[in-house]
Parts: structure tokens; sequence; C-alpha cells
């Protein structure tokens, strides 16, 4: 089963105190099962006229390149999700037109840059192997003042949190049909927290450079 954005909501409710607020689940000091080797770049902006539109847009996005040293292949389905302070969310690649990543690929020159459907699948081991792939956001509030990076898909590490009362969440079956289903417990994953903040004017967004304040794993 696959599970709604209620399901999603909740993990935020369980690990975050309100918007952009420090996560409050962390993972032991020692790692309990395979981890995967993450390298990126701070998140920046392009501005492209894209086919057919008549206005410039302005999006976000992250490179990076995952690597598997972790002694045995793995299955990489990676996440990105973006909180501003604001109080907005977007997840990476979320109605992200085609012609934005090829606007990418051709800016950074790498014929190696993969998007994220086709970053995703069986990582082999070893740096031969790794793969270089981007996150990428629609602009976010400019009235915002820092946004938080959570990044998925690194870890086996699990944890099972029993929830205080039941829930009842929309999930649908294997034939894509919507069904209520009552929650006693939540799985979360280990993740990577990154929290970023925005200098200089709202105006001057498009040119802003983001600061990083805080790296961790996190439960979410």
């Amino acid at each position: 089963m696959r599970y709604f954005a209620a399901i999603t909501a909740l993990g935020l409710v369980l690990v975050m105190l309100p918007a952009s607020a420090e996560p409050v689940l962390k993972p032991g000091i020692v790692p309990t099962s395979w981890e995967l080797e993450f390298e990126y770049r701070t998140p920046q902006p392009i501005t492209i006229l894209l086919p057919g539109w008549k206005e410039e847009r302005t999006f976000w996005y992250m490179l990076y390149t995952v690597t598997n040293r972790s002694g045995d292949d793995h299955i990489f389905v990676p996440g990105f999700c973006l909180y501003t302070d604001s109080g907005q969310v977007s997840r990476a690649d979320e109605r992200i037109p085609a012609a934005v990543f090829l606007a990418i690929k051709k800016r950074h020159n790498n014929p190696l840059l993969l998007d994220m459907a086709s970053v995703t699948g069986k990582l082999l081991q070893g740096e031969d192997n790794a793969k270089d792939g981007v996150a990428i956001w629609s602009d976010f509030d400019h009235k915002a003042r820092g946004f938080d990076v959570f990044v998925a898909g690194l870890s086996g590490e699990r944890m099972k949190i029993k929830l205080p009362k039941p829930i009842t969440v929309a999930v649908t079956d294997k034939d894509g049909k919507e069904k209520k289903e009552i929650k006693t417990e939540v799985i979360l994953s280990k993740t990577l927290y990154l929290r970023y903040f925005m200098p200089g004017e709202a105006a001057a967004r498009s040119a802003a450079t983001p600061k990083l304040r805080k790296k961790q794993w996190v439960m979410r």
C-alpha cells in the first residue's frame, strides 16, 4: 500500500515542532543499518523561460552524488522535502517541467546527471557506480528567511513509534482504490536534515546563496 499525504503529515508532527523548527527524534550515534554516502551542493536558483510560457520562472535545485560503500547493493529511492519558515511545504520534482532538468543539465555540462526517475533504482557498490542526481523545487515564498531540506532514502535504519491514540488515514490499495484505515503506530526512517538561512532581501532572492546552519540525522 502507498500512503497519502496524511501519513506524511503525521510523520512531520511526530518529529518536528512548528514550521522549520528543530526535529526532536534522532537516531543513535552508531548506525544500526546500511547507509549510503551522500555528497551535495548548496541549493541554488535557476530562472528560465520555458517553451510556450510568457514569463520567466525561477526554480531551486540541489545537485548531489550518491555512492554505495555499504558492502551490499541497495535500491535507492530518494525523497527530498523542503519546508520554509513561512510554512510552505514542497516535494522535489513535483509538477516540474522536464525542460527545467534539461536546462540544469546544460548549465553544469554534466552528461551523467540524472533526474529523479532515472536515479531511482539499484545502486551497485563502489565509486565507479556512483550516481549524479538533482532535486528540483518550484520557487518558494520570497518572505521566507530560511528553509529545511529533508533527504530520505539514504539509510535502512527504521524506528517504530506507537501513537498516543489511533488515527484514520486515507490509503490506496494495489488496485489504486482509496479507502480509510486506522493506524495505531508509524514507522520513521533515518533522514538527513539540512537547515539553511536566506541572506539578503526578498527582491534579490534569485541571486541569493543559502547559508547552511545545521546538518544532522533525524528520524522522520
